[in-house]
């Protein structure tokens, strides 16, 4: 992935040189770069999601999160 700062000045750059051509290859490719991002960050956390929601290897689920605070002790 390209870096999204220098896609940034490259942007700048051609804005402030009113290169037409160069201004919109640029804001193509971070418009690009930018989709590809929002795509793997929902592959991650649809993945995230389906091991949250499945039995681990134990057989258990993940304790809920008042016990991982501890909030269930607290109130015994």
């Amino acid at each position: 992935m390209a870096d999204i700062n220098a896609l940034y000045a490259s942007l700048l750059a051609a804005d402030e040189a009113r290169h037409a051509a160069a201004l919109t290859a640029v804001a193509w490719q971070m418009y690009g770069e930018l989709a590809t991002t929002a795509a793997d960050l929902g592959a991650l956390r649809a993945r995230f999601r389906i091991y949250a929601a499945a039995p681990h290897a134990s057989g258990r689920r993940l304790a809920s999160r008042g016990a991982q605070t501890g909030a269930c002790a607290a109130a015994a």
